[in-house]
């Protein structure tokens, strides 16, 4: 679900965001990188339903074994920071590339959900940018996660973010894995 882009903020989120640094064993990255490379990638998905958004990348996982096997992997750790248990609703990949950055958006506004950002790729430099910025209730930015190869950041959904395109330099897809997360009291 998002909200309009010109009201970024945290609309009641609490739980502050974790970056979760080597993430997967190497071998499961590796896999979990193989299937987001399938040719399974469609265009035109937005991060809001405002028009100026401007469209990207994205794949479904639903289903997939080896991004199955990475939530199974990363679930003690979510369900930790969460302080309860959690199921994912929906798993998919968004991919950007140069002049496509998303928006401010909130991924879920009801309280009690959560989100896994993986960046799963193999090699990312510095230079490529592409990072996920915050925001604050003002609509400031309050925090940037760079991208790094095996790094995931959990969050509470209600927290406003939004990718930021890779430069110009930058050869590669950037590819996010999102987990979708819910607490049993969500539903």
């Amino acid at each position: 679900m998002s909200a309009p882009s010109d009201s970024p903020g945290t609309k009641g989120a609490t739980a502050p965001l974790q970056i979760l640094d080597t993430l997967a064993p190497e071998d499961l990255q590796h896999e979990v990188w193989a299937a987001c490379m399938a040719p399974r990638w469609y265009f035109g998905n937005r991060s809001t339903d405002v028009q100026s958004s401007r469209p990207f990348w994205k794949m479904d996982l639903d289903g997939v074994e080896a991004v199955d096997r990475l939530w199974q992997h990363a679930r003690p750790t979510c369900e930790r920071l969460a302080r309860t248990p959690l199921r994912v609703e929906r798993q998919y990949a968004n991919g950007h590339t140069y002049g496509l950055g998303g928006r401010p958006h909130y991924d879920d506004v009801r309280p009690g959900t959560y989100t896994l950002l993986y960046y799963p790729m193999l090699a990312w430099e510095p230079v490529w940018e592409g990072e996920t910025l915050f925001f604050d209730a003002a609509g400031h930015v309050a925090a940037g996660v760079a991208i790094a190869p095996n790094r995931a950041v959990f969050f509470d959904s209600r927290m406003a973010h939004s990718a930021r395109a890779p430069s110009r330099d930058c050869p590669e897809l950037r590819v996010t894995l999102a987990f979708k997360l819910v607490t049993a009291a969500t539903g």
